[in-house]
């Protein structure tokens, strides 16, 4: 049965506010990012065979860590400020907003995955629990006839949490849903993102 992803929609961000080991991540308040036009999950994973008796005996193959490249449609100031920590400026009559050396600010970041089984369209929705993002380029070009859309990229490291009691480290949670509405409810209700 085939089960393709046939469209991304609804990025948000939330600002990680407290994380105690053994809870979920408590967020601030959360935001849709502009439109989204595609993310890309990289796992990196162990390959750590143990070798006895001329065999592999056990294996240590569990994930080590996660990065995202994620491209909106475009930012607004307000989503600069939010996912990559910049600052407004305002002094003796100079404004304007900060690009600096400041850390970019720890969040959760979520999507939803358009799916099509068999014709039929599902909703997965997928939260990374810890992120920072950078924009490690930025590029501009000229029009030249008909315009170039041009998109930013963002890149992200997540890092894994301990939520329950078990000494697992998470790093994503997703749930699959039969309408948009309820997959978007799911992603308001975690990332703390108002509906108004």
């Amino acid at each position: 049965m085939a089960n393709p992803n046939v469209g991304m929609m609804y990025p948000v961000f939330a600002p990680l506010t407290t994380h105690t080991d053994g809870s979920m991540p408590t967020y601030g308040t959360g935001v849709v990012i502009q439109e989204a036009r595609n993310a890309t999950i990289t796992r990196t994973y162990n390959d750590n065979p143990l070798y006895g008796d001329d065999r592999i005996v056990d294996d240590d193959n569990g994930l080590t860590s996660l990065s995202i490249s994620f491209e909106p449609t475009g930012l607004s100031d307000s989503d600069r400020k939010l996912l990559l920590g910049e600052e407004d400026y305002g002094t003796s009559g100079v404004s304007g907003q900060w690009v600096s050396d400041n850390e970019t600010p720890w969040g959760g970041f979520g999507y939803i995955r358009k799916m099509r089984l068999n014709g039929v369209k599902s909703f997965e929705a997928w939260i990374t629990l810890k992120v920072k993002f950078q924009e490690q380029s930025m590029a501009t070009s000229t029009k030249e006839g008909s315009i170039s859309w041009g998109t930013p990229t963002l890149n992200g490291n997540a890092a894994g949490l301990y939520v329950d009691e078990t000494d697992k480290l998470r790093f994503e949670l997703h749930k699959t849903f039969s309408s948009i509405s309820a997959a978007k409810a799911w992603l308001n209700a975690m990332l703390n993102v108002s509906t108004n």
